[in-house]
């Protein structure tokens, strides 16, 4: 069979008389059907429809019938005519509002949403830094210019003068030092200013009235790592137990966590035959309590945290939870004072009525730990300047205090003896 080409399939319908003139005489029984056309329309049909070319996605609008030539059955195969000039497709019925509200919904919620992007600050930015640091010189400026025209009252002054640098040297705070060199009377001999000196900040440092030993109870002590509690603790159940008896006296750890810190107290404990009890929470700290109320002295010696540590709060509401306790801070005197100040805010939240102040031995500049508790108004009640249990612990005295600040500082300038500056196989 001839099949017509596609410029003639294109055009037959508008030459029908052309092609009734020449169109073969049509054949009864085709061995097999012709090959459809390739469809090199426009339009891609998916999927494809040559089986049933009467078939249409959506019915077009009714139109006037046209009367059409009988055509070839190569030409009824294809009818380029249709996909080439396709009739306008009627549009689906417009859903109802709620409906389409609730599809919107739906997509909406089928779309994922981006997950948030988290910007990681640096805990010790550059720009921090250097905005602490302005921050700092701006402080020390305004604190230079509001004590300027102070300093030139005390200049005027020999006496002053030479008993503000004295404390400058004993590590106490600019403001006290100002303040007590200007109590200083300007007439004044200066044989007699040091002595002045020390008797007026002997009365400006807090000092707890009654030894809490003597009242008994439950005491617990708390501060930082390092601090000297558990010695501390040892040298105050020995000096109980002289007084009184050991079986007066029992020792409770809430420090279990760390490694060797039950063992150093027990071992305090055997030496001195008293007994040591654990708590490991709140609840096993009022229990134990309710079981030990018989004795006279019961001392708790807590986990050292740091001021910033999160475990802090949570040790110090053990504390508050249980009933009939007091607490004094262990301040070590070795350390600056800004990190003396941060850790007494810190632990205010456990409201300690005393300070114990160590390692007395170990600084020359004892003033610094004097000016942090006049700042707080916390009364001294004990110090320590050693290891040995209980000789290293002493009850509080202004008088006492005052006068080791010379022998502190001279210490610290004292040169090691040679003897012992060599290594011990």
């Amino acid at each position: 069979v001839n099949e017509p080409s596609l410029p003639e399939q294109i055009f037959a319908p508008f030459n029908v008389e052309q092609a009734a003139a020449a169109a073969p005489a049509p054949i009864a029984a085709p061995a097999a059907p012709a090959a459809a056309p390739i469809n090199r329309a426009r339009f891609v049909i998916d999927p494809p429809m040559d089986d049933a070319p009467h078939i249409q996605m959506y019915a077009p609008p009714a139109q006037a019938p046209v009367t059409m030539p009988p055509l070839p059955v190569a030409a009824v195969a294809a009818p380029v005519s249709a996909v080439l000039d396709p009739v306008p497709v009627a549009q689906p019925p417009a859903l109802p509002v709620a409906v389409a509200a609730a599809a919107a919904d739906i997509a909406a919620d089928a779309v994922a949403r981006p997950a948030p992007e988290l910007t990681v600050v640096p805990r010790d930015d550059e720009e921090i830094r250097q905005l602490r640091h302005e921050v700092a010189g701006m402080r020390h400026v305004i604190e230079r210019e509001m004590h300027r025209f102070t300093d030139e009252r005390l200049r005027g002054s020999p006496v002053r003068a030479a008993a503000l640098d004295l404390m400058e040297e004993y590590g106490f705070d600019a403001g006290i030092s100002r303040d007590v060199a200007l109590q200083i009377p300007l007439d004044t001999e200066a044989h007699r200013g040091r002595g002045l000196m020390l008797g007026l900040l002997s009365k400006k440092l807090p000092i707890a009235p009654v030894d809490p030993l003597d009242a008994g109870g439950v005491i617990a002590l708390v501060g930082p790592t390092g601090a000297g509690k558990t010695t501390t603790i040892a040298k105050l159940a020995s000096r109980f137990a002289e007084k009184h008896a050991a079986r007066d006296v029992a020792l409770v750890t809430t420090d279990t966590g760390r490694i060797g810190a039950r063992e150093q107290l027990y071992g305090f404990g055997r030496q001195l035959g008293i007994a040591v009890h654990e708590a490991n929470s709140g609840t096993d700290l009022s229990q134990l309590l309710e079981r030990l109320q018989d004795y006279k002295l019961v001392l708790i010696d807590t986990a050292g945290l740091g001021p910033r540590d999160r475990a802090l709060a949570a040790q110090l509401q053990w504390l508050r939870a249980a009933d009939r306790i007091r607490t004094l801070l262990v301040l070590p005197a070795n350390t600056s004072f800004g990190d003396m100040d941060e850790v007494v805010r810190r632990f205010s939240a456990a409201n300690p009525q005393g300070v114990v102040l160590s390692k007395l031995d170990e600084t020359g500049r004892f003033g610094t730990a004097l000016s942090v508790a006049v700042d707080h108004c916390l009364p001294i009640t004990w110090v320590t300047d050693g290891q040995d249990v209980p000789e290293d612990l002493h009850r509080a005295s202004a008088a006492n205090l005052v006068l080791r600040l010379e022998d502190l500082r001279r210490a610290a300038d004292m040169p090691c003896n040679p003897e012992f500056n060599h290594a011990v196989a």
